[in-house]
């Protein structure tokens, strides 16, 4: 709740001019009753037809304002649901992306997008649109049955008795109406989960012939929510019913007890008329509550999943110290990492890549190659050990420090919907010049397809790079971090999707940058077999360790790697 009124304080303005017109609304839509009342006592009953005019000119001008000032409130109402749901969102989005990765193991991106999208809109149409008009009932309620004990005290009775049991229903209907619009927001989720993983794996899915499974996977999420919603739904009926029911048994005997009145002289046909205009007044609001409670459940449940995210704290903090210019020095000392199940990933990893030079790292899948480029990168923290860079402990360094200075490129490529100069200056924000831009293409044997493309390096690439192949996106991401200028160059698999010639080319750019840092992890020999010192992990731990020539001479697990790779150098 803290949250939201820091939320709503920001559109003060507009909560202010919802209010002031809603008053207004609500006061001269009560005057509606009194004019019909004097058209029919002075007019009609009374004879005088030539003040029917007077009276009806004023009621037709009330009218007009009324209509003005109710658009004038609803339309703020709406730009306070908006502007709720801008200020949520944009705190939401910015919450994600600061978490770490210990938080994206937790949330799937499909439960993430269903916060961002269906669950802020709720709040957001609740804290605005839903909460005016609570406002404007509780209003409504009071003047009206001020009017309408003003005119007859006796006649206000039923409005007086029966409100107050239909308010008691619709309280008592609330916590059901919470929990299953809690397992609906779910659902929500699940069904975004669902088509995410199954749109985003589309080749798989149509590889493998798994439509249908998936299909009936989504159907089973999205038959979860109907029968949720059906059963709100029919919670709602089931007190809605009763409710209208009370609530046309009060107008009845309402007009009931008045017309009694007025056959015994005790009340004009005007004020009967009155009575039966205030008490419906009365009427529909009561009928509103079930659908109001049935919203705020719904926004209790959807700001609960979205305090979550807000709530969340990252377990990488950001540290004090920052470094001004990084050179790319690197030191693993006697790093370790233990799952949370304690399963052990690595296991007293050390080593000391200096400024300027090359560091190759190969093993088996499962190995924990990709585990140390995640913590060079400052994704995770070790167990125990430390990192530094530039002899300072990453955990020391804010989080700019800790990865401005690296550039990693992995198997798994992403590339933005957008120009290609555009993905390849992210790194530096903007302020490469083209000649870098294309350099740096060049060195990643990308230069030639997009110089082909139909606008070069404006062209415009889907979203993860739709309309190039693998290869080709690979090499723009190689590309993006040479044009980087950051000293660190991680490459994590990163030639895995070129072919042989292609490979060469990147390979050939790569030692042409003996001035960067790298930290080379692959597969190939090819790939490392140039580097100043090459490690081999087997079950986390560094079994091997030296330069290409030396881990030959000691025919281990390179060698027979090297001689599974060029069998033909055994024949020879």
């Amino acid at each position: 709740m803290r949250r939201l009124l820091k939320y709503a304080r920001r559109q003060w303005k507009l909560y202010l001019t919802s209010i002031i017109f809603l008053v207004i609304g609500v006061y001269l839509n009560a005057l509606g009753p009194k004019f019909i009342r004097d058209i029919i006592d002075t007019c009609i009953v009374g004879g005088r037809g030539d003040l029917f005019f007077s009276i009806a000119i004023p009621m037709l001008v009330v009218y007009l304002v009324t209509g003005v000032a109710k658009y004038i409130q609803e339309f703020s109402s709406d730009c306070i649901s908006s502007a709720m749901q801008r200020c949520m969102r944009e705190e939401t989005f910015r919450s994600i992306l600061a978490e770490d990765q210990y938080f994206f193991r937790e949330n799937n991106p499909g439960e993430l997008m269903s916060r961002t999208k269906q669950d802020i809109e709720t709040v957001g149409f609740t804290t605005g649109f839903i909460a005016m008009f609570f406002i404007e009932i509780v209003l409504h309620v009071i003047y009206m049955a001020y009017c309408l004990i003003s005119i007859n005290p006796s006649g206000a009775i039923p409005a007086l008795v029966i409100m107050p049991i239909i308010g008691v229903l619709a309280i008592i209907s609330e916590p059901k109406g919470d929990k299953l619009s809690d397992k609906r927001s779910d659902d929500i989720a699940d069904m975004n989960q669902s088509a995410t993983e199954s749109l985003s794996g589309i080749r798989t899915v149509k590889a493998f012939g798994r439509e249908r499974e998936e299909a009936a996977r989504f159907d089973k999420s999205n038959r979860r929510f109907f029968r949720h919603s059906l059963k709100l739904d029919f919670l709602w009926a089931n007190w809605i019913t009763p409710m209208e029911a009370l609530a046309r048994i009060m107008l009845y005997l309402a007009i009931l007890l008045s017309g009694i009145q007025v056959i015994r002289g005790k009340m004009t046909l005007g004020e009967l008329s009155a009575v039966t205009s205030y008490t419906s007044e009365l009427a529909w609001p009561m009928m509103e509550l079930g659908w109001l409670l049935t919203e705020f459940a719904a926004a209790r449940a959807s700001l609960r999943k979205i305090s979550k995210i807000l709530d969340a704290k990252p377990r990488i903090k950001s540290g004090e110290k920052h470094l001004e210019k990084p050179s790319g020095d690197l030191e693993f000392d006697h790093v370790s990492l233990t799952a949370d199940n304690g399963a052990v990933i690595l296991d007293d990893v050390s080593f000391h890549l200096k400024s300027g030079r090359t560091l190759g790292i190969m093993g088996a899948t499962g190995s924990g190659k990709s585990t140390i480029a995640n913590l060079a990168m400052r994704f995770i923290d070790p167990t125990s050990g430390n990192i530094r860079t530039d002899g300072t402990d990453l955990r020391d360094l804010d989080l700019d420090s800790a990865r401005c200075g690296k550039a990693i490129v992995t198997q798994d490529i992403f590339l933005f919907s957008d120009t290609i100069t555009s993905n390849l200056d992210k790194g530096q924000k903007g302020l490469l010049s083209q000649e870098v831009l294309e350099e740096s293409a060049k060195d990643a044997a990308a230069h030639d397809f997009i110089s082909k493309l139909a606008e070069g390096y404006d062209t415009v690439i889907g979203e993860k790079g739709v309309g190039l192949s693998g290869g080709q996106k690979q090499r723009v991401s190689i590309a993006r971090a040479f044009a980087s200028g950051r000293p660190l160059l991680i490459f994590d698999d990163a030639t895995s999707a070129l072919d042989m010639e292609t490979e060469k080319k990147v390979q050939r750019a790569i030692k042409h940058h003996r001035n960067l840092t790298m930290m080379i992890i692959a597969h190939r020999i090819s790939a490392v077999r140039d580097a100043d010192e090459i490690i081999i992990l087997d079950h986390g731990k560094i079994v091997e360790r030296g330069t290409h020539e030396s881990l030959m001479a000691l025919k281990g697990i390179y060698y027979k790697t090297y001689m599974t790779q060029y069998p033909e150098e055994e024949e020879n």
